[in-house]
């Protein structure tokens, strides 16, 4: 080891002054009554003070120092007369005051490396006794103790470190291993407990593993795992865990799912991930893998076992059988623990692949369902509300078509194109002369929180030239009312431009009636929860009065949803009630359907 090694092993050049080191450069001070004290470490072109006592010098040039003199000696190295000496008249320390002599004893590390220098500096001329020079050595000795003392506190915790990661990690890949998995299943139990959100467990097996590591040898196949882990590793959230217990399978953990089905998405994504060929040194291997899936809390054994590493054990056995299913079924595939959760995610993958195309290829079509005056009967609005037909004949219901745009942002291109084609489907019909209907178009979360929402509503209306008076966006008050200050903005400029904001689903359980009194809304649409109980009861009927109420002292305009009867309307309309909506006038039907029925 060379001298500038032994010295940069410690870690110190470079670091601000520390009291330890004062303490020595003060005591040196104080003993040998000397105005200028410091500890000097020497590299290879500059000399770096620790500490120092009597100048604000830090760094010097290494060139025509005596610390440079003194790194190379055996004893200490002690200069009576300065000025006399011809090679030190530029000593560095003379350009910063007076001083005549010096006195400095090497830092000797305990493998005999010279890394430096305690020095004394006079401003007279002086000859430090044997005496002196001994207590120089003895302080030296010291410096060089507290520094190995260092080193070894922070090889130590370096070793500690070390420990604590490998009692977490695997050691071929870096990946956590199954200490690791269990602490962070033990907190996703927690949260799910807390949210009611699912926690997916996943094994993922190597398809083939096995002939690689035989036939190319142990080398190629450890790089083979490793690249497989960095690869899985970039492919899932933040929050996921890629774990690997050995062999050529890996684990997944992933808390936080919305929806069990949203882990086939995972799935689909990393088998597509490790689909790729794998470049291993020269040579290009193809692999694909088997994923088994278990849901906690629908795939726990025994829901009521309070041991997290025994539910994750279960479910890691509940995984592991769906992925040997899955290798059954031929390989390069996912599979749910349970048959019919497989059926289901694939379902979904495969509405949600198609609805892309849908939207894209214009294979939507839009139904209006008339909203009438409770009063006269006269049809004054109609509400947009998209449909899927197939080729066949049949329709795939918005309950299940609409979840899906929704978990995979397709909502706002859904969202737009039923908005801009409503817009357009009246202006035509009003070029037509036909009635000038209000339309009400659903508006979903992730649209509301789009920030650039407002100026998409905007775009619309000025491109197909409907009227912003006849605009009615419905958005479900939980929406609303979760960002009460971000919603009121919103409507406050909506309702600027003259649309109007109405709250569905009113009165399922979301309302807070000091933040109702805050929002700029111009309907509630009483749910049909509440029109189909109207007159059964006296409490009943006393709440849907309540909302009606509500409305009108508040300015809004109420809505009843949901009308199925003769009774339900009349209940409405004693209350008072403006507005409803229901199959007693209309299903949801065709535009030109809509047009022979109630254009008059």
């Amino acid at each position: 080891m060379s001298r500038l090694e032994a010295l940069h092993r410690y870690q110190i050049l470079d670091t601000p002054p520390e009291a330890e080191f004062d303490h020595i450069t003060r005591f040196a001070q104080l003993f040998l009554n000397v105005p200028v004290v410091f500890i000097n470490l020497v590299d290879l072109n500059r000399i770096w003070a620790k500490s120092t006592q009597g100048t604000p010098v830090q760094e010097l040039d290494r060139a025509h120092t005596c610390c440079s003199q003194a790194v190379t000696s055996s004893e200490v190295y002690t200069v009576a007369d300065l000025e006399g000496h011809p090679d030190l008249k530029q000593e560095g320390l003379m350009r910063h005051g007076k001083v005549r002599s010096y006195a400095g004893a090497p830092l000797i590390t305990r493998d005999g490396h010279r890394i430096g220098a305690l020095a004394v500096y006079d401003t007279r001329q002086r000859v430090f006794t044997a005496a002196e020079q001994q207590f120089l050595r003895e302080l030296a000795a010291i410096v060089i103790d507290s520094l190995e003392l260092r080193l070894m506190v922070r090889r130590w915790q370096a070793a500690q470190h070390r420990s604590a990661y490998l009692a977490h990690h695997d050691p071929l890949t870096g990946l956590p291993n199954r200490l690791r998995l269990l602490d962070r299943a033990q907190l996703a139990f927690h949260q799910s407990q807390r949210s009611g959100d699912s926690v997916g467990f996943m094994i993922l097996d190597l398809d083939g593993f096995k002939t690689v590591n035989d036939s190319l040898g142990h080398s190629v196949g450890d790089e083979l795992l490793k690249e497989a882990g960095r690869r899985l590793c970039a492919c899932i959230r933040r929050d996921d865990t890629v774990a690997r217990f050995g062999g050529d399978e890996f684990v997944i953990l992933l808390p936080k799912l919305a929806e069990p089905f949203d882990a086939a998405g995972v799935a689909q994504k990393l088998l597509s991930c490790l689909k790729q060929p794998f470049q291993i040194g020269e040579r290009t291997i193809e692999l694909s893998a088997s994923v088994g899936i278990a849901i906690y809390p629908a795939n726990s054994l025994n829901p009521e076992e309070q041991d997290p590493e025994l539910q994750a054990s279960d479910l890691l056995q509940a995984a592991d059988t769906a992925m040997y299913a899955a290798k059954a079924a031929g390989k390069a595939q996912y599979q749910f623990y349970s048959r019919a959760m497989t059926l289901g995610a694939q379902r979904r993958l495969d509405l949600r692949a198609r609805l892309t195309q849908a939207i894209r290829d214009g294979q939507l079509t839009l139904h209006y369902q008339p909203q009438v005056d409770l009063q006269s009967g006269r049809v004054v609005g109609l509400e947009a509300l998209a449909r899927w037909p197939q080729a066949d004949g049949s329709w795939i219901s918005p309950l299940e078509f609409v979840p899906i745009a929704e978990e995979s942002h397709l909502i706002h291109e859904l969202g737009t194109w039923v908005l801009r084609t409503a817009c357009e489907q009246l202006v035509q019909w009003e070029q037509l002369g036909l009635a000038s209907w209000d339309l009400t178009v659903n508006i979903s979360v992730k649209q509301w929180q789009d920030p650039n929402f407002l100026t998409h509503v905007q775009r619309i209306l000025r491109e197909t030239g409907f009227s912003p008076g006849r605009l009615v966006l419905d958005v479900n008050e939980s929406i609303m009312l979760a960002s009460p200050q971000d919603a009121l903005v919103l409507s406050q400029a909506l309702s600027a431009l003259g649309i109007r904001v109405a709250l569905d689903d009113f009165g399922t359980g979301y309302s807070s009636l000091s933040q109702m009194q805050d929002l700029c809304i111009q309907q509630l649409k009483l749910d049909r929860s509440f029109v189909r109980r109207l007159g059964e009861t006296a409490r009943s009927q006393a709440v849907g009065e309540a909302i009606v109420t509500l409305g009108q002292r508040l300015g809004i305009t109420v809505v009843g949803e949901g009308i199925e009867t003769i009774k339900q309307r009349e209940q409405l309309t004693q209350l008072a009630c403006p507005l409803g909506q229901g199959y007693i006038f209309g299903h949801p039907v065709p535009p030109n359907v809509f047009l022979l029925k109630y254009a008059n």
